[in-house]
């Protein structure tokens, strides 16, 4: 490899570090089902009533006449919970919302004691999820407002509220065997008033010290794009912002919209969707934030009821069950570039195959490395031999540079030409490090978008493959000694110092340093199942290195004998 050849491999890479850090911080039409599209259902009331018609977004809705409440809001929330075979969910009187999801079918290991996953992230000011403020029909904010509870089955809910002549009805309608979910909503005006309620609903997302919840991000499917923000950034300046932060505004087509981590995910998706209106908003800086998903005020006369629908879906980024989930669910899954995700799935599915026969997803990832360096084999081999010609024609190269110093023109066109007789390429050198990135980005995404790899452990020390791996932390700086990627940086300068090259002696120690230890402290944050692929890689590297090398000394060996014969 030449100076040019390693000052372009080492920008790549220089462009590929930033890009991973980028990565770790980043963080997109459905059909509405039948009888949804248009405007929102209309429920019978007891009164004859006009057709309500949409409110112009510059029309504010008339304030209900007071009235004596008919609820007393000073008495404590009761408590409902609906138990399915995957998850407990508490409800609660209070807001008629949501105060637990608990999945039954996955437990936090990072957590101590280790207990089952929870994702309703609350903190003590905001107490429930789901909640409706209802701020429109001129009662206040309603998000702790007491309603009546009914209990039609096991996994049906209704609350009601009768607040100044109008009725609320909140209706949650919970799947067996699914983290699917139904929330239908219901407004009954009886005032004298018209009123235009967005129908609103919130997700509130915290900082979590569980691992699961690292890559905490809200989230929205709006029109063809998928919307991230990271929790911990929402709400702070931005490199290039000036001025006060905007709440990003999705505003029709919303799909759905709601919060989600590495592995699981926590989203409503209005009915339908093409009236829907989302927002994030932070509330607390880095710890706190929510998301508001709702659609664009609709009038409600006197003597009219009007309904909206969302379902919901609270559980794992089990890709199955999100295509089931349907509205492009299973978009909330990053499997990459659209050019990378092919790999992505492939490796994903390789994965849970090779696991099948040996259950051990280490085996399983290293199994991977094989195959992809025996498809990768042909091409690899083929730029070895290339660069052991370019080492043999290093006198000849040497005599050129030497023969037409003074001409930069003539050299370059003696050193092709020289490099077309004997069959060498400058810029092989290159090549099998550069066939590994597409598949090594590929597992980069399979291990984030995997959930089987999860908490997955390979031997020993190493009990979670889709994480740094730790031996122990050196008391004092709490810097964690992690074997796999200094395992990984030793394979390297091995593999190098193998390698035929036509570098000058100090631009070969340059590269044999500085080569393993960029790669070594860049792998050292990442997951340990991505370290051991690379670390397999470079084995496998030196062991076609050595076959090579042999093969070459036993030819020119045999050609040594023949001419001396």
């Amino acid at each position: 490899m030449d100076r040019n050849a390693f000052l372009a491999l080492l920008f790549s890479l220089i462009v590929f570090m930033l890009w991973t850090q980028w990565q770790a911080v980043r963080f997109g039409d459905g059909a509405p089902p039948p009888g949804m599209e248009g405007a929102p259902e209309t429920v019978p009331a007891p009164e004859p009533r006009a057709e309500a018609r949409p409110l112009s977004p510059a029309l504010e809705p008339e304030a209900a006449p007071p009235a004596p409440r008919v609820v007393d809001d000073t008495v404590p929330g009761q408590r409902i919970t609906v138990e399915t075979a995957l998850y407990t969910a508490e409800l609660t009187t209070r807001g008629g919302a949501l105060t637990r999801w608990e999945l039954t079918r996955y437990l936090d290991k990072s957590l101590k004691p280790e207990r089952n996953v929870v994702l309703t992230t609350l903190d003590a000011e905001t107490e429930s999820a789901l909640y409706t403020p209802f701020v429109e029909l001129g009662l206040g904010d309603l998000r702790s407002a007491v309603y009546r509870v009914e209990r039609p089955s096991s996994t049906s809910v209704v609350f009601t509220r009768d607040d100044r002549g109008f009725r609320i009805r909140k209706i949650y309608e919970f799947l067996e065997d699914s983290y699917d979910f139904r929330l239908r909503l219901e407004v009954e005006n009886r005032s004298q008033a018209t009123v235009a309620p967005a129908f609103e609903v919130v997700w509130p997302s915290g900082k979590q010290e569980s691992t699961d919840f690292a890559d905490h991000m809200l989230i929205a499917l709006h029109g063809e794009d998928v919307e991230r923000e990271a929790l911990e950034r929402l709400g702070s300046p931005g490199f290039f912002s000036s001025g006060p932060f905007v709440p990003p505004l999705f505003d029709g087509q919303v799909d759905w919209a709601g919060a989600e981590s590495r592995y699981f995910v926590s989203v409503l998706m209005p009915q339908p969707p093409r009236e829907a209106v989302a927002t994030f908003e932070p509330v607390r800086i880095g710890e706190f934030a929510i998301t508001r998903i709702g659609y664009r005020p609709f009038p409600i006369g006197p003597g009219q009821s009007v309904a909206r629908e969302f379902r919901g879906y609270i559980g794992p980024k089990e890709l199955d069950r999100l295509a089931e989930a349907g509205a492009q669910l299973e978009r909330s899954v990053d499997l990459g570039w659209s050019f990378i995700a092919p790999v992505t799935r492939l490796f994903g599915w390789l994965l849970r195959a090779f696991y099948n026969v040996i259950p051990n997803y280490g085996v399983a990832i290293i199994l991977i490395t094989i195959l992809v360096k025996i498809l990768t084999a042909p091409l690899t081999h083929k730029s070895l031999k290339s660069m052991q010609g370019m080492a043999a024609l290093q006198p000849k190269m040497k005599e050129i540079q030497e023969k037409y110093k003074d001409d930069r023109q003539k050299q370059s066109e003696e050193l092709m030409k020289l490099y077309r007789e004997g069959g060498a390429n400058p810029i092989a050198g290159c090549l099998p490090m550069l066939l590994q990135f597409p598949f090594f980005i590929g597992l980069y995404y399979a291990l984030r978008s995997t959930i089987s790899l999860r908490q997955a452990p390979f031997f020993g020390w190493i009990q979670d493959l889709s994480l740094p791996e730790a031996l122990f932390v050196i008391p004092g700086i709490d810097l964690p000694v992690r074997v796999l990627p200094l395992i990984m940086g030793a394979s390297m300068v091995l593999s190098q110092r193998m390698t035929p090259t036509t570098m000058d002696p100090a631009q070969a120690r340059m590269m044999n340093t500085v080569m393993p230890v960029m790669f070594t402290v860049l792998f050292y944050q990442f997951a340990s199942g991505l370290v051991l692929y690379w670390l397999v890689n470079n084995l496998l590297q030196i062991g076609q290195q050595v076959y090579m090398n042999r093969k070459r000394e036993q030819s020119q060996s045999g050609a040594k004998a023949k001419s001396k014969g």
